[in-house]
């Protein structure tokens, strides 16, 4: 039987580590914050119970989450004070000079049996862990934002991390009435480098004249059952932010075509179109509404192209080992909320007309950027 974790420290007190710490605290964890700039994670805590009282008023949540928010959550002012957990997660600024730093810290300071995990989307858990002298209490637990919502949690095993590790981990994810996805480190993990096709392929689309943004985004949402367009996610998520997680992708695959960033991405952040946040990106805000779109308007290959590429990043990502298909299905339906997954789509395809998608637009294209994976066949029988 594992041990359980019952005390977890929370470091960073920004928006992730704020809602990390808020479910947490509501799932009954003891939970202790800190975070290195003066008054914090106090102005988190209140940032927290102000957003549950706001909850209540409007009927979705009640007193018993505001008292579990309220006792549970502990603000400290020293590193020290972190002795006492089971679990400390970091979320602190993404470079890997201030995390190595920190873990360094950290091990002098808690117990053999605390296990250390950091929050990172887009650094290696690899790297991180080289600094450890115990890399073997070491991985990753990707929350995704905002944390009270997303139902999916990324456990990353680094080349050390120990399986009861990880095990302890997905133990408390599912205590926390989350999905957790067991993943070996990669660049990007699982969502965000298995997503790239949904962004880069309509990307693709708009720079070679098939259809407008919005059309691209209204085709895929009738077809495909998603949520939202790539164009209305990248303006939503800010264009800025996701360039700077695309060329990460791209440079940790050793600038792979099919991650090649769009220059449309970099012409908007020159403009300093940066999207929602700044009331202009692929779309201008407020936006206007626009007339529905019927499926006989649709390009037929929109839809086919985007689907096809999903699938067979997937399939990259099973033949490597990082999760079985059924764990990156699941990965990127509830990391993205996405109506079908990966493996989904490849079934619903079919693996001939996937084939036959890719290779008709690398008869036009020979940087690569549609190479089939040879495992597509297989990850599509799982």
């Amino acid at each position: 039987m594992t041990e359980p974790i019952d005390t977890i420290a929370v470091i960073g007190a920004g928006v992730m580590g704020r809602g990390i710490a808020h479910l947490m605290a509501r799932g009954g964890k003891q939970t202790i914050l800190y975070d290195a700039a003066a008054g914090m994670a106090e102005k988190a805590k209140m940032s927290i119970l102000a957003e549950v009282d706001q909850r209540i008023a409007r009927g979705k949540a009640n007193e018993a989450e505001l008292s579990a928010c309220t006792s549970n959550i502990t603000i400290v002012g020293n590193l020290h004070d972190l002795a006492s957990a089971d679990l400390v997660v970091e979320a602190i600024i993404e470079t890997l000079e201030a995390k190595t730093a920190l873990f360094r810290s950290l091990e002098t300071v808690c117990s053999d049996r605390c296990i250390l995990a950091t929050n990172t989307s887009s650094l290696s858990v690899t790297d991180i862990a080289k600094v450890l002298r115990k890399p073997q209490r070491f991985a990753g637990l990707h929350f995704f934002n905002p944390a009270t919502m997303m139902k999916l949690v990324e456990v990353v095993a680094g080349p050390s991390t120990e399986s009861g590790t990880t095990k302890r981990l997905v133990n408390l994810s599912h205590d926390l009435g989350r999905t957790a996805v067991e993943v070996r480190d990669s660049p990007g993990f699982l969502v965000n480098r298995c997503a790239r096709p949904f962004y880069g392929e309509a990307l693709k689309m708009l720079e070679d004249g098939v259809a407008d943004a919005a059309t691209i985004d209204a085709c895929l949402k009738l077809e495909g059952g998603f949520p939202l367009g790539p164009f209305e996610l990248i303006d939503l998520v800010g264009v800025d932010i996701h360039l700077n997680a695309t060329r990460a992708v791209w440079n940790a695959f050793g600038q792979a075509p099919r991650f090649t960033p769009s220059p449309l991405l970099e012409d908007l952040v020159k403009q300093g179109k940066l999207g929602r946040k700044t009331n202009a990106g692929f779309f201008a805000y407020p936006r206007e509404a626009t007339a529905p779109l019927s499926k006989q308007s649709c390009h037929p290959d929109i839809f086919l192209r985007v689907a096809s590429m999903l699938a067979n990043e997937a399939a990259f990502a099973f033949q490597e080992g990082l999760a079985p298909a059924e764990g990156i299905n699941t990965a990127l339906k509830l990391g993205l909320n996405f109506k079908h997954g990966p493996h989904d789509l490849a079934k619903m395809i079919g693996v001939p007309a996937i084939i036959d998608t890719l290779e008709r637009y690398a008869k036009n294209d020979s940087s690569g950027r549609y190479t089939i994976c040879t495992a597509l066949a297989e990850f599509a029988d799982q």
